[in-house]
């Protein structure tokens, strides 16, 4: 009786192993394969830089965002990455879209697209990759200029206690990332080249090891109107 009892636990004993081995070879089958199937992701925003009606955008045929208005943007959305897509931006509501631009986007990497204008009866999509590489002890900003009712470029000064720093910033352009070193000392100065009033941006509004974008755009009276976006 005993030796059957002992018999009857060692047989257990070797389904169940058989029986754990068996799964964590599923399961490492199942996550190989997996793992060639699936392609990544990529992540992407939208903006609404115009003064007028609100945006949808899309992807292909799909609605990422809806209703952006003119001083918002939507959030980081996940999509598939190394693909091409057909980026639309459609007047919320509306079936035409105002402009239709083609983009592969890359695995692993971060968006912006823009909806913008060269004139009152014009449109425009404008898309960049973000660069999120951070520090520790300071802020990274850049400045994209969609200002297209200014009449001269945007003079951009950085005040930090590592120095001053200039730039002249035309319609359309970007400035690429500088670090700014938060403290009490620290601000951003904005005004247009043919004028002498100036728009500043404390250093309160800063946070270190974040970045930020501050898009430029002006009123329909041509004067000079920035915000500050956070890109992380």
């Amino acid at each position: 009786m005993c030796i059957i009892v002992l018999n009857m636990k060692f047989r257990s004993s070797k389904f169940f192993i058989l029986l754990f081995f068996c799964l964590i070879s599923t399961l490492f089958y199942s996550c190989f394969k997996t793992e060639n199937f699936i392609k990544g992701d990529a992540k992407i925003r939208f903006y609404n830089t115009v003064r007028g009606p609100k945006q949808d955008f899309y992807l292909d045929s799909s609605r990422l965002a809806i209703g952006v208005d003119s001083i918002g943007n939507s959030e980081y959305i996940v999509v598939e990455g190394d693909r091409a897509y057909d980026v639309l931006s459609k007047n919320t509501g509306l079936r035409v879209a105002n402009r239709v631009l083609k983009q592969n986007l890359e695995i692993g990497n971060h968006y912006s697209v823009y909806y913008t204008k060269k004139s009152a009866t014009d449109s425009l999509l404008i898309i960049y990759k973000d660069t999120l590489t951070l520090d520790k002890t300071k802020t990274r900003v850049q400045f994209m200029n969609f200002g297209y009712t200014l009449k001269s470029n945007v003079i951009i000064t950085i005040q930090d206690s590592l120095g001053t720093t200039n730039k002249s910033l035309a319609y359309g352009q970007r400035s690429g990332y500088f670090f700014v070193k938060t403290g009490p000392s620290s601000k951003i100065s904005l005004r247009l080249a043919d004028s002498t009033t100036t728009d500043t941006i404390a250093a309160a509004s800063f946070i270190k090891n974040k970045a930020y974008t501050i898009i430029i755009d002006g009123f329909v009276n041509g004067k000079l109107r920035e915000r500050l976006v956070p890109n992380n």
